[in-house]
C-alpha cells in the first residue's frame, strides 16, 4: 500500500490556500499528510491554515523564518514528508477529487517502474472557472523524454505532479539556484537518468491564472530554459537527439531548433539546406517555419514571407505564421493585410501576446519597425497565460 504526502509551498496565498487544501482533503482516497511550507507570508495565510488544522489532523504547517523561494520550500516539504510518494500542489491551484486515485490505479497497473506521473491541465481564473481548453501532455521516457521536454515542456506546472520520494532524494530535490522553471530542471534530470514520467490524458489538474501569481514572462521562461540547456551543452543534446529512433528528417529539424536557441544561425541554415523535406511530409510546416526564423535573423524578410505563405497554404490556422507574416506586411506598409492576419491569429489563439502587441503598434501608427514582435517558436495548441514583458 502506497503512502502519500502532499507538499504545498505557500507565500501570501490567503485568498486561495483553503481551496487548495480542501481539494486534497476531498480526495477519493486517503491522503496520509498535507504539509504546508509557508515561505514567510506577510498576509493571513498561516492563520487560514491554522484554522483548518483544528479540524484536520492530517495537516502540518511549517513556517520558514526567512523567505527562501519556492524551490527551497518544496525541498523542505520533501524533507518533512513521510510518504512513499509526494504530490506537489501550489497554494493557488486545485485538482480533481479523483486525481490521486487515478494516479494510484495507473501506478499499480504499470509494468515498468514509474518515477513521476502527471495529468492534462485546465487553466482556471480567480473564481475557479475554466478559462482554457484542455492542455494535453505526453508520456516521457529516457532519451526521447529528455529531448521532448527540452524542445517543448508538456508539464506546464509541478502542481498536480506525483513523484516517488526515493527519486526526489536521489535527485537532491529542486535546484535552488534556478529561480524559474526549476521544476523543468528536475524533470530533465530524471529523464537523463533514463527514468520515466507517466501521463494521464484527463484534465485532473487546475492551474490558476491571476494577477498576483508567479507566472513568468515569456522572456524570463525562455532564459531559464536556456540556463537548463547550458547544464548539458549543445553537443550532449545533439548526441541525445540523434540517438532517438526517429527519422533523420525529424532529428535534424529538432536539432535545428536548438541551433536557433543557441543562435548558431549559419550552422542552422546549412543544416536546413542539407535537410530534404517534401511538401507531403508531416514535418514540412516546421521545416518552413525554421527556415523563416533564420531569414528573419538575417533580415531577409521577403524570403521569410515566402515561407509563411507556404505554411498558410498547408495550414491556415498556423498562429505564428499569421503573426510573423503580419509583421512583414506591416513593415512593408500593407497595414490592412497585417491586421487581417494578426486578428486571425488572435481569434485562433486568444491571449496571443505577440499578435496583441503588434496590432496595438499598427493602430498607433508606430514607425519604429524594431518594436514589432516576431514569434520565434510554433505555438502550443493552447497558449499558456504569461505576464506581459
Amino acid at each position: 500500500m502506497h503512502s502519500i504526502s502532499v507538499v504545498i509551498p505557500t507565500f501570501n496565498a490567503e485568498k486561495f490556500i483553503e481551496k487548495s487544501i480542501m481539494c486534497i482533503l476531498n480526495q477519493t482516497v486517503k491522503i496520509d499528510e498535507i504539509i504546508i511550507i509557508d515561505d514567510c507570508s506577510s498576509d493571513q495565510t498561516c492563520e487560514v491554515v491554522k484554522d483548518l488544522l483544528k479540524e484536520h489532523s492530517t495537516i502540518k504547517l511549517v513556517e520558514q523564518k526567512v523567505n527562501q523561494g519556492v524551490s527551497s520550500a518544496r525541498n523542505k516539504g520533501i524533507h518533512e514528508a513521510t510518504g512513499d510518494w509526494i504530490l506537489f500542489l501550489d497554494a493557488d491551484d486545485e485538482c480533481s477529487e479523483n486525481l490521486v486515485e487515478t494516479y494510484m490505479v495507473k501506478i499499480n497497473e504499470a509494468i515498468e517502474d514509474i518515477s513521476a506521473i502527471y495529468s492534462a491541465y485546465y487553466q482556471i481564473d480567480e473564481h475557479s472557472q475554466v478559462i482554457s481548453s484542455q492542455m494535453k501532455g505526453k508520456r516521457l521516457s529516457a532519451i526521447e523524454g529528455f529531448c521532448d521536454i527540452l524542445i517543448r515542456n508538456p508539464i506546464i506546472s509541478p502542481s498536480g505532479v506525483l513523484v516517488k520520494k526515493s527519486r526526489l532524494i536521489e535527485m537532491a530535490g529542486f535546484n535552488t539556484s534556478i529561480k524559474c522553471d526549476e521544476d523543468v530542471d528536475l524533470w530533465v534530470r530524471l529523464l537523463d537518468k533514463n527514468y520515466s514520467i507517466e501521463y494521464i490524458d484527463k484534465p485532473l489538474s487546475f492551474i490558476r491564472r491571476h494577477s498576483n501569481n508567479t507566472t513568468s514572462s515569456m522572456n524570463t521562461s525562455h532564459n531559464a530554459e536556456k540556463l537548463i540547456m547550458d547544464q548539458y551543452g549543445l553537443d550532449y543534446i545533439k548526441e541525445k537527439l540523434y540517438k532517438r529512433s526517429y527519422t533523420m528528417e525529424k532529428n535534424s529539424l529538432d536539432f535545428a531548433l536548438f541551433l536557433i536557441r543557441y543562435k548558431q544561425w549559419k550552422q542552422c541554415e546549412k543544416l536546413l539546406e542539407n535537410t530534404r523535406v517534401l511538401e507531403d511530409s508531416s514535418h514540412y510546416v516546421t521545416y518552413c517555419f525554421l527556415k523563416s526564423i533564420v531569414y528573419i535573423e538575417d533580415k531577409r524578410f521577403n524570403e521569410a514571407l515566402d515561407e509563411y505563405e507556404k505554411i498558410l497554404v498547408a495550414d491556415v490556422t498556423h498562429g505564428a505564421a499569421l503573426n510573423n507574416s503580419g509583421v512583414i506586411y506591416a513593415m512593408n506598409g500593407n497595414k490592412e493585410k497585417a491586421i487581417t492576419n494578426m486578428e486571425q491569429a488572435m481569434l485562433l489563439f486568444p491571449g496571443y501576446l505577440d499578435a496583441q502587441h503588434n496590432i496595438m503598434l499598427i493602430e498607433n501608427s508606430e514607425t519604429d519597425k524594431s518594436l514589432y514582435r516576431f514569434t520565434l517558436r510554433e505555438l502550443r495548441p493552447v497558449l499558456l497565460s504569461y505576464s506581459t514583458d
